[in-house]
């Protein structure tokens, strides 16, 4: 049993705290024994510039979302709360804090393991080597490229893909201690407010993820596997602060101006995706040759009205070569599973075959024991269903819900006796669909019982984690597709090789990435499936 003690300016704290406080006391392994709070809190830093600070203001007034990470919320009113509170008066010296030796010896007394803070300034000396696992504390940016704060800000302004967090132990070194969690979500291009608001949330869940981890490697392993793989930082990396007057001025001009032009762009166009399709050269060689796709064409009547086809599914059944796709009709923005056959020039006899009353996509289709299945994204649902083939490919009944809660991007692998599905899902409904990739198995594909994975999520990067199609084995490798979403949506597909695969771990690595070529206006593709003569995908553009 892992002892924590949490350090704290009030017992009135943000909601993502609030949060982050609660999974933590849910964790069978660890126990909260005590509250440090700090009984003068001061700010970090001197007061920041007032222009920084009005953008702020009016940034919050006109994005505010909901759930609001920042909202106040009273720490007692946590179920079974019934935590001790030490009041703490610490040395203050310009922007660090020292907890006095009685203040030291009291915590002692409490045998912590861990120290968290969700308080105080910079800490400094004796309390940072007090417990055995340290002081952990969040940083809400990626520590191996932005450094000091203010948090999830620079990414916005700089036009970076991607905004990080992690938990991160303290050292004397600002923001450069070990990295214990990290994340990496897309950056917002207009709003600091909406950036910091999901980033946030998505971190109220990464002490008790290092927790579960813990719990299922164990203490000795965790810390060799923790040393092993940590990032590589950047030299020199600077400490940044709020932007003076003329920076955040012409900051604000170019987020503005970018954002307008942006928009206009947009809106003078409609988003258009088109299926895509190669021949393969080496059909038993898929990561290494060239592809050529070609876009397949959808009837000149239905592309018209904004309409499109998407998510290509191929599958080969009495020597024919069937396309499962979606079709997404513009006018009801909603989409439907059609089938059509590829005939080595063109998609025809085309159908849609799977309809329901909320938007499907993603046609996961596969032959298991003689039968037919297919598994469409029902996200809008919040549930997931399975249908079995009565006559294929256009007749299907519904078996009922196959997974319950949003799922997105359903797919199915069969390993070791077992059926493990992958989906995207939200640790909480502030978070990003895009971020986060869940795992679970059953033992029965017809009706399943769901068994979450011991680490799920197993990847928390919007930079892979949300799949792209049926995974593959090659040379006896396993290898997910996967898409990379940090710059847009659908924005390129990397395949990912799978090193570990069990009830207990998982890890994987980028092998490949294949993307559009944006100078002839193809800005994405997110599906990537094959046969044994040609291998399909897709492509967005604007039109």
């Amino acid at each position: 049993m892992l002892r924590i003690v949490i350090l704290l300016d009030s017992l009135k704290v943000s909601a993502w705290v609030l949060e982050a406080i609660f999974q933590t006391m849910q964790e069978k392994n660890a126990r909260v024994v005590l509250a440090v709070v700090n009984q003068s809190p001061k700010s970090s830093g001197k007061k920041s510039p007032f222009l920084y600070r009005l953008y702020r203001a009016l940034d919050r007034k006109l994005f505010l979302r909901q759930p609001d990470a920042f909202s106040q919320k009273e720490l007692t009113n946590i179920p079974g709360w019934e935590i001790p509170v030490l009041p703490v008066q610490p040395i203050q010296k310009k922007y660090s804090d020292y907890l006095t030796p009685e203040t030291l010896e009291e915590i002692r007394a409490y045998n912590p393991d861990i120290i968290i803070r969700f308080g105080f300034r910079i800490l400094r000396g004796e309390i940072l080597q007090l417990a055995p696992l340290g002081v952990w504390s969040f940083h809400h940016g990626d520590p191996q490229k932005y450094r000091g704060g203010p948090p999830c800000f620079w990414e916005v302004i700089n036009k970076e893909e991607t905004t990080g967090a992690a938990l991160i132990q303290l050292s004397e070194k600002l923001d450069d201690g070990l990295v214990f969690y990290q994340s990496w979500s897309q950056t917002d291009p207009l709003s600091v407010q909406r950036n910091a608001n999901k980033v946030f949330w998505n971190s109220s869940f990464f002490i008790a993820r290092v927790f579960q981890e813990i719990s299922v490697l164990g203490l000795t392993d965790w810390k060799q596997k923790l040393l092993d793989s940590q990032p590589k930082s950047e030299r020199n990396i600077p400490i940044l602060t709020p932007p003076n007057f003329p920076k955040m001025l012409s900051s604000w001009i170019g987020l503005w101006g970018r954002n307008f032009s942006r928009k206009i762009s947009e809106g003078l166009k409609r988003p258009h995706w088109e299926i895509t399709v190669a021949k393969l050269t080496n059909g038993e060689d898929i990561l290494n040759q060239t592809f050529e796709f070609k876009p397949i064409k959808a009837p000149a009547n239905f592309l018209s009205r904004g309409s499109f086809w998407a998510d290509p599914f191929p599958i080969e059944h009495q020597g024919n070569t069937w396309v499962f796709y979606e079709e997404f009709d513009f006018p009801s923005k909603k989409g439907g599973i059609g089938v059509g056959i590829w005939d080595g020039n063109y998609l025809t006899e085309t159908k849609i075959v799977v309809a329901e009353n909320w938007h499907l996509s993603y046609p996961f289709v596969l032959e298991e024991n003689g039968q037919h299945y297919l598994i469409p994204e029902s996200g809008e649902s919040k549930q997931l269903f399975i249908y079995r083939a009565l006559e294929f490919p256009h007749k299907w009944e519904k078996l009922g819900m196959f997974f319950e809660g949003e799922a997105y991007d359903p797919t199915i692998l069969k390993r070791d006796g077992l059926y493990w599905l992958f989906v995207n899902r939200r640790s909480h409904e502030g978070t990003s669909a895009f971020v986060e990739l869940c795992c679970y198995y059953s033992s029965d594909l017809e009706n399943p019982n769901w068994v979450s994975h011991a680490l799920n999520p197993i990847v928390s990067d919007v930079r892979s984690s949300r799949p792209a199609g049926r995974i593959f084995e090659q040379d006896g490798k396993l290898y997910r597709p996967a898409q990379d979403s940090g710059k847009r949506y659908g924005h390129r597909i990397k395949i990912q090789e799978i090193l570990k695969l069990n009830k207990f771990e998982y890890s994987e690595k980028t092998v490949r990435v294949i993307e559009g070529e944006e100078e002839k206006g193809v800005f994405g593709t997110h599906t990537f499936n094959f046969t044994s003569n040609w291998v399909f995908s897709d492509a967005y553009s604007r039109k």
